[in-house]
């Protein structure tokens, strides 16, 4: 007997451990475990997500004539054991893990076995273009790397998007027509979303009872827990919201929490949905004149070349890579992150979201909230944690790179080029946040001026050495530079009072101490 574990994030049919079953003598292992849930405090929409997508994938396994023996257990250990117990396995096939700390925990586990149990690690393609073992050769030397030449080589290798080796449109990437801010009134076609049925309804409950101490609200569970959902929610887009994608992807409105964003990152990160199918989707619209290249090109880059990209330094990097803190930040992460209750009106729309439905856009989650993070000076450990626990589609591999990397540079430059810091004229011109807050984004120095603004010349004064060989943020050191000292020193002061302000609980509005104080 042999048995094939499946994980929560492996969730494909066409994996090899799957399509190399024998249903005459193997069993599929599925494991909830209730200590793997409590590593860290993950959203409720999270385990309700990873929890009932699993049971989907069982009941479809069993549906095909497999066995499958799912349990809920304390720990991956525990049930183990009750598994082999009953089943007596002498060879444990797994789909190799990207997660360093689950790779970990299966060395350990491994480590206990009997000597005559056999475990045999299988390819995790198609849960990515590229295997682990092509991944970790990706990239070159020690760094620092950089995602351009990596996307270029993506696409040349899978001919996405490519004519006779060069990129159709002559151009690698249409960034520059993906930046347009959404002016008030503009309206996006709603995502797809889908009614938890009685297996997600059963999950819900069980997360209710058991994680009640979890962040996040259940009431709005839309995501897809199954193939036939991330199907019909990639077709669903691909097909009324990819035209709008590209134009719109950085912009941000109160209203519209989701805009022409594709929402299926929770799928693909899972296995419900493959990178390349997306990817080819994605083409394939283009190429039939459905969307603009520019859209089309601005997604598949998020796919085909950022998140292979992440998932590639993650691997070359880990662990070291956890602890970087290139600036030595180590304010504690404000309890309004949990809650929303932010009286700056970008930080409130930006995490209301988060709080909802375990989801917000990439800007939001980059030039919001990691901007803030950064210009506070908050820990970027308690800053990945966040993102880890509280993101439907946040897992190790991803939300490092993206946290550490590329929101707040705390890795010094080794995956991107400049640290994303703006002040808040960056937020006004991406959004409509600025109108309606109480504090005034063209004021720097007065009581109600937009924190941002001090805090982002505060940073460029801090670090002034550092960027000032930055080809990317020397022209703003320039301009501190010409600054008069006085100047310099009003900004110096601001800055103190308002990381004063944060400790004090000043922009959560829940807390006593008024932003005036």
């Amino acid at each position: 007997m042999a048995t094939r574990w499946i994980f929560g994030s492996q969730l494909n049919h066409q994996l090899p451990i799957i399509k190399e079953a024998d249903k005459e003598h193997d069993v599929f292992l599925f494991v909830e475990a209730q200590s793997r849930s409590t590593w860290q405090s993950y959203h409720k929409q999270k385990l309700v997500l990873i929890f009932s997508a699993m049971r989907h994938f069982a009941q479809e396994l069993e549906e095909k004539g497999y066995t499958v023996d799912y349990r809920e257990a304390e720990s991956f250990q525990d049930a183990w054991t009750a598994h082999h117990k009953t089943y007596n396995s002498d060879t444990v096939y797994i789909t190799t893990q990207t997660d360093y700390r689950m790779r970990v925990a299966l060395e350990k586990w491994q480590s206990r076995l009997a000597k005559d149990i056999t475990v045999t690690y299988l390819s995790d393609i198609p849960l990515f273009m590229l295997s682990y073992e092509e991944a970790l050769d990706a990239l070159d030397g020690d760094g620092p790397w950089m995602m351009d030449p990596f996307y270029r080589m993506m696409r040349k290798r899978f001919s996405i998007l490519v004519e006779d080796t060069k990129p159709v449109g002559g151009k690698w990437s249409f960034d520059s027509d993906n930046r347009k801010p959404a002016k008030k009134g503009t309206t996006f076609l709603e995502a797809r979303s889908f009614r938890p049925d009685e297996v997600t309804q059963e999950v819900i409950q069980k997360v209710t009872s058991e994680f009640s101490s979890n962040p996040g609200s259940l009431e709005n569970f839309r995501w897809p827990v199954n193939r036939k959902e991330a199907l019909a929610a990639l077709n669903q887009f691909i097909e009324d919201r990819l035209p709008t994608f590209g134009t719109y992807q950085d912009a941000m409105l109160m209203d519209e929490p989701f805009m022409s964003h594709a929402l299926l990152s929770s799928s693909i990160n899972i296995g419900l949905l493959s990178p390349k199918e997306v990817i080819e989707k994605a083409e394939q619209a283009y190429l039939d004149g459905h969307v603009p290249l520019h859209a089309a090109e601005g997604f598949i880059r998020q796919i085909l070349g950022w998140r292979e990209y992440m998932r590639a330094v993650y691997i070359r990097t880990m662990p070291d890579y956890r602890s970087v803190n290139t600036f030595g930040h180590s304010v504690d992460l404000p309890s309004f992150f949990w809650d929303a209750k932010s009286n700056m009106n970008c930080i409130h729309h930006s995490i209301q979201p988060v709080v909802d439905y375990g989801y917000n856009h990439h800007i939001q989650r980059l030039m919001v909230l990691g901007n803030f993070a950064n210009l506070f000076g908050i820990s970027p450990q308690q800053t990945a944690d966040w993102f880890n626990e509280l993101y439907i589609d946040a897992y190790d591999w991803v939300v490092l790179p993206n946290v550490l990397g590329m929101a707040l540079y705390a890795d010094g430059g080794l995956l991107s080029t400049k640290p994303y810091i703006a002040s808040g004229n960056y937020i006004n011109k991406m959004s409509d946040y600025c109108s309606s807050c109480v504090f005034h984004v063209k004021h720097q120095l007065e009581d109600d001026a937009c924190p941002f603004n001090a805090l982002y010349w505060n940073f460029v004064d801090r670090h002034e050495e550092r960027l000032a060989s930055n080809h990317r943020m020397g022209f703003m050191v320039k301009q501190w530079q010409k600054r008069e000292e006085e100047d310099k020193e009003a900004i110096r002061k601001k800055a103190a009072s308002l990381k004063a302000q944060l400790a004090s609980g000043a922009f959560h509005t829940d807390k006593n101490t008024s932003y005036l104080e």
